[in-house]
């Protein structure tokens, strides 16, 4: 099932003028070096964000979850889009023209106040991506990363203290996010689950050993 629909962000834009739509998996919203027509304010659903190298590398910058404005910093400044975004999973997404969304920000502080918080927030995603993309040593050591950023956004653990999580992304796709090949990513998930710090079932990820995985992630 897609993550919850987020009424507060849909709240907060009531009153601006927009379009709402459900996308399947695969759809592309918008590509890298596009002049941006618009945001996009993800409902439901998540939407992947990627780049892709000259050579034909991907590389997955984040997962978008609901409450998300997607394509905001392009909008605001009116520059290309740097990366591209594309559904993983059947969304509802409200599209609002950028001429419209630039005036409603103007007349609505609360609009204004939660944009500049996700201008924020993507900023500080983007430099602490960086940092660990750069100061990481190891595969292993980003993909524990990436598992305990998963964790943080799992809510409460379960009455029997277990933490779930559910992978809806490909070995390839966390490969794209982490700077790796599917192959090590699948090799690494092996042995975490060996080592039962992991237990995977189809979709649905159980975190068994959430000590092991933070030592992992600092190594």
């Amino acid at each position: 099932m897609p993550a919850p629909f987020n009424t507060r962000k849909i709240e907060t834009y009531r009153d601006c003028e927009q379009v709402s739509r459900v996308y399947p998996p695969g759809h592309q919203l918008f590509t890298e070096g596009d002049v941006p027509q618009g945001v996009y304010l993800l409902g439901t659903g998540r939407v992947k964000l990627f780049s892709t190298a000259t050579q034909g590398r991907v590389f997955i910058t984040k997962i978008a979850r609901p409450g998300e404005l997607l394509g905001l910093n392009a909008a605001v400044l009116g520059k290309p889009y740097l990366v591209s975004a594309e559904v993983v999973e059947p969304s509802r997404i409200n599209f609002i023209a950028r001429d419209e969304f630039l005036r409603f920000l103007d007349r609505s502080p609360r609009a204004g106040t939660d944009a500049i918080h996700q201008l924020s927030a993507n900023y500080y995603d983007a430099q602490r991506d960086l940092r660990s993309l750069g100061l990481s040593q190891s595969a292993r050591e980003k993909l524990a990363k990436l598992l305990l950023e998963w964790v943080e956004h799992a809510g409460d653990p379960t009455e029997a203290g277990d933490i779930w999580l559910r992978v809806y992304l490909t070995h390839e796709e966390i490969a794209q996010m982490i700077g790796s090949s599917r192959e090590t990513v699948t090799r690494i998930f092996s042995d975490l689950t060996r080592r039962k710090v992991i237990e995977g079932r189809g979709e649905a990820l159980r975190v068994c050993d959430l000590a092991a995985l933070r030592h992992l992630a600092r190594e």
